[in-house]
């Protein structure tokens, strides 16, 4: 008599995109047990995919003679872990996110890594810490709480971290450590120094700018526990843990945090405090300038965080230009003369600079010196860039034009409005011809390497002056660096954000913190009286953040709300209107009897056309912690032109 074969009832999650008021996993059959997390491949309709086993059973006989289709193979066993689910799923749930979508994140590519890089051999050193930093470092390995930092100098920051990471590793040999920052611009200055403290081979990093090969070798070795500290960025989130003891979130007040520019739109913070709570595991989070959401978490909220401030007593001086009276002295140049002056000082002295702008390229925008039509790229709403001489790119799409030297409709010269970094530069050697003088923005550090050079040449001193954009506000830590400045910080106020004081005050002693005591900064604005100048000059966190939450509560913003933000984008102008407004009045008759729900009407954003799709969006504010479950299921049951986005970073 033949053995009856067993058979296996399979739940599976596709790689692939399914609408979220479906069921997020599929179920097979396979003669096989598989556990959670084993890579299949399994038929969808008439092609097939790949998945990733949520749950197995024994199979049943059905009475209706429903048939079940077969897995059609088995690509890898325990591909991912049962936590990397757990997460993944929250992260779907919270930010209405098809499972498919966010487990993309969670599978890297399986390629191997042609040869092997050979790591320097160094000597590793102890951290030196101070009693303080270690009755801090005692505190968070007794326990599995959520701690704030706030650390104004960043070499207390980096002892105590590191010395924290030291003595994690000494306790358990085998076990993790999460170490998350918030742009690729930072991992030279990791890389600069982590090796001086820790076996090469106990670290890696994540993030994508690796090749495949590299960043599966770097994966493979976490999930195995080979690696002990894993340093990277939001994606490092992702990655295969197998005894994690601390996440650690640095810079924490950073927006590039938030991935907001595809789906899933996840907050590293968020996620990373969850993911803690998987491994019932310490969580800390680090800023010099934290959030106003973080200060009413420590003040008034008083929830389960640690609120611990380290705040240095040496400040760098913050020196106030007003440039209404450099226009007055008819100086027409962005640069102050007190500027120009302070960066003498420091060339001749073989110091160095940071200058920060908010803006690439030569100008804000350009426009016509005769009929006064703007240069705009033809796919999206958006004034184009000049980058340098008759070429002018667009910020949100690949189109780049290099013929744009007169105007299109009349034929006259183009104006330059505005600052841009390219234009600093060109303004600075005018004055100092003999500087090294760079740019790091978006444009110039797109090449592969171009990071890691800037940050070697700056460390070695071959560079006098960097100019950039808000990259150059993290991790640029010299003794070296004697003057930093912020050429425009009227552009830092003007924007018509919520948070945009809250920012501007970052911006401000972000680079002043990049200083020690005896360096200068210099503060350039045509509004030297606004509080926020005010507030930044004094360092005086608490008064700052008093007066943001008192503004916040009555426009209700967070923290006293939660927000939502929903684009709706297509090809025809006439067609975003309709729907928005359709879905607009039955947003409002659903929640027209709930207080806790304010909804705004469909607006446009600021570029409100971006790659030949026109777009409008609806912010909606909920006082309640969660979403209520009539207006979560509207939400989910919208078609896939519309972007929900759950706690954005940007409202316009």
């Amino acid at each position: 008599m033949q053995k009856e074969v067993k058979k296996y009832l399979i739940s599976v999650a596709p790689l692939t995109r399914i609408s979220l008021t479906r069921d997020q996993s599929f179920f097979y059959t396979f003669d096989k047990n598989l556990s959670v997390g084993t890579l299949v491949e399994i038929p969808i309709g008439n092609r097939k995919v790949q998945g990733v086993v949520t749950k197995c059973s024994l199979d049943f006989p059905r009475e209706s003679g429903f048939v079940i289709r077969n897995i059609s193979k088995v690509v890898e066993k325990d591909f991912l872990t049962s936590n990397q689910l757990k997460l993944a799923d929250f992260i779907s749930d919270y930010y209405l996110s098809p499972l498919a979508i966010v487990l993309k994140h969670f599978v890297p590519k399986r390629v191997q890594m042609r040869g092997t890089r050979v790591s320097k051999k160094l000597k590793q050193k102890r951290v030196i810490t101070t009693k303080q930093q270690e009755k801090i470092i005692s505190k968070i390995i007794k326990s599995t709480g959520q701690y704030f930092l706030h650390i104004t100098n960043p070499a207390d920051k980096i002892n105590l971290l590191f010395s924290l990471v030291q003595q994690i590793l000494e306790r358990d040999k085998h076990g993790q450590v999460l170490y998350l920052f918030p742009e690729l611009i930072q991992t030279p200055y990791f890389e600069a120094f982590v090796y001086h403290f820790f076996a090469p081979e106990e670290v890696v990093f994540l993030h994508s700018k690796l090749s495949k090969g590299e960043y599966y070798k770097n994966w493979r070795n976490v999930k195995s526990g080979r690696a002990k500290i894993i340093i990277g960025t939001r994606s490092a989130l992702f990655a295969p843990f197998d005894n994690l003891k601390t996440v650690i979130v640095d810079e924490a007040h950073d927006m590039s945090h938030k991935q907001w520019d595809h789906n899933p739109l996840f907050d590293a913070r968020k996620a990373s405090s969850y993911l803690a709570k998987i491994f019932n595991c310490s969580f800390v989070m680090t800023s010099a300038t934290p959030r106003t959401v973080d200060y009413y978490h420590k003040h008034i909220a008083k929830k389960n965080l640690n609120f611990i401030s380290l705040i240095n007593s040496k400040k760098a001086n913050i020196e106030v230009i007003d440039m209404k009276k450099e226009r007055w002295d008819k100086n027409k140049s962005p640069i102050s003369r007190t500027l120009s002056l302070r960066l003498k000082s420091v060339l001749k002295n073989d110091k160095q600079a940071l200058l920060f702008v908010n803006r690439q390229g030569m100008s804000a925008f350009s426009i016509c010196s005769k009929c006064r039509m703007v240069a705009k790229c033809p796919d999206c709403n958006r004034a184009l860039v000049s980058i340098k001489k008759g070429q002018y790119n667009c910020l949100h799409c690949n189109f780049v034009t290099k013929t744009l030297k007169k105007c299109s409709s009349c034929n006259s010269q183009m104006e330059h409005i505005g600052i841009g970094t390219q234009k600093i530069k060109r303004e600075l050697k005018k004055i100092f011809p003999k500087a090294h003088i760079v740019v790091a923005d978006g444009s110039t550090m797109k090449k592969a390497g171009a990071q890691k050079k800037l940050f070697r040449d700056f460390g070695s001193g071959k560079v006098d002056i960097v100019i950039g954009t808000q990259m150059i506000t993290k991790g640029w830590n010299s003794n070296n660096v004697a003057l930093t400045a912020i050429i425009d910080m009227d552009e830092l106020l003007c924007l018509p954000e919520y948070d945009v004081n809250e920012k501007a005050f970052a911006f401000v002693l972000q680079m002043a913190l990049r200083l020690g005591s005896n360096g200068k900064m210099i503060l350039q604005t045509f509004q030297p009286e606004d509080p926020t100048v005010q507030y930044a000059c004094n360092y005086d966190f608490e008064q700052f953040h008093k007066s943001e939450l008192e503004l916040r509560k009555i426009l209700k913003y967070p923290p006293y709300t939660h927000l939502i933000k929903l684009i709706y984008q297509d090809s025809t102008k006439k067609e975003v209107e309709k729907i928005t407004q359709k879905t607009y009045k039955e947003l409002k008759k659903m929640c027209e009897n709930n207080k806790n729900i304010i909804i705004s009407q469909p607006h446009s954003p600021i570029v409100d056309k971006v790659r030949a799709k026109y777009r409008k969006q609806i912010i909606i504010k909920n006082t309640e912690q969660k979403i209520p479950t009539d207006l979560r299921n509207f939400l989910i049951s919208q078609n896939t032109k519309w972007t929900i986005d759950i706690d954005p970073v940007k409202t316009i």
